[in-house]
């Protein structure tokens, strides 16, 4: 993997010449111009193989810095974050009761469903409030589907996301062909940017007041399958809640996270992280390695703890 070391100080060189981005952002102010061009992404991207797509977003939803940030990735399990949100607005709605229970049906199941598999196995009833915690913090796949057609579908979702003025994600299918990653393909996909901005809207904005925000939070912060990706770049002392997702194959392995810096100044103004990759032709450990790498840098851009 690239040298972690000579990734961290050139990123602060950078920052500390001025070349290519303002001073570190302190949560108080956000860059005039975001960083679109870092030699260090490109060199992880490089390494990796394939494309990588990043965006950091601030607490206000302004972008911070960018590489590949417009273009379209497939989202895999990282739009089960957002469907969280989409139950939420229909439960809201009148649509749905997300915390009725109903009985589970063995042709619910389809592959990897860890939570659904031991509800069916004690033939225990549950409600969509606790199928979209286990899609997030599991990442299950029978549980998302429930959730998505409880909702009204793909379709739904999508439209849901238009209503947050994300005019680029888009949900077609449900698991597991949504992960098929086609090449050119503008199924199930999203932007690195868009995401960034629509967990923004989901998560952060007037989170203090909303409890569906707060509850959104607390299970992307439990979430399991996370620990190696962008968790691992980030300090130790960071709060960090995230949501993978993976193609099979590691045709695109991904991760998406909200990150709170724990010095009590900016413990308030979190940032999102959005990292997508595209047929990378290094094994799946060095993308996730790579993936921390490119926290490690977006923590660089961010005020250090104290």
């Amino acid at each position: 993997m690239i040298d972690r070391r000579a990734l961290l100080l050139s990123s602060g060189l950078l920052l500390v010449t001025g070349c290519m981005a303002p001073s570190r952002w302190n949560g108080e102010e956000t860059p005039q111009t975001p960083i679109l061009d870092m030699p260090e992404i490109r060199k992880i991207e490089a390494h990796i193989g394939g494309r990588l797509g990043v965006a950091l977003v601030d607490g206000e939803g302004a972008l911070i810095m960018s590489h590949r940030g417009s273009e379209r990735f497939a989202m895999c399990s990282t739009f089960k974050a957002a469907l969280a949100s989409a139950l939420f607005a229909a439960h809201e709605a009148g649509a749905v009761d997300m915390f009725v229970k109903f009985p589970l049906k063995p042709s619910d199941g389809v592959p990897y469903m860890p939570f659904v598999e031991k509800k069916l196995a004690a033939k225990e009833p549950v409600s969509l409030h606790e199928l979209a915690g286990a899609a997030i913090i599991t990442s299950d796949n029978a549980a998302a589907n429930l959730v998505l057609k409880a909702i009204g579908g793909p379709e739904q979702f999508t439209n849901f996301v238009r209503t947050q003025g994300d005019g680029i994600t888009r949900l077609d299918r449900m698991e597991p062909e949504l992960n098929e990653n086609i090449p050119g393909d503008p199924r199930d996909s999203t932007s690195p940017e868009a995401m960034g901005k629509l967990m923004q809207k989901l998560a952060i904005a007037d989170a203090a007041l909303d409890i569906d925000k707060l509850t959104l939070q607390k299970w992307m912060k439990d979430c399991k399958t996370g620990a190696k990706r962008i968790r691992a770049g980030l300090p130790k002392s960071w709060q960090v809640g995230d949501k993978t997702g993976t193609a099979p194959g590691g045709i695109a392995v991904n991760d998406i996270a909200i990150f709170w810096p724990s010095n009590a100044k900016y413990a308030m103004k979190p940032a999102i992280l959005t990292v997508y990759t595209d047929r990378p032709t290094a094994v799946t450990s060095e993308v996730e390695a790579a993936i921390a790498d490119v926290a490690r840098i977006a923590a660089g851009l961010i005020a250090l703890p104290e």
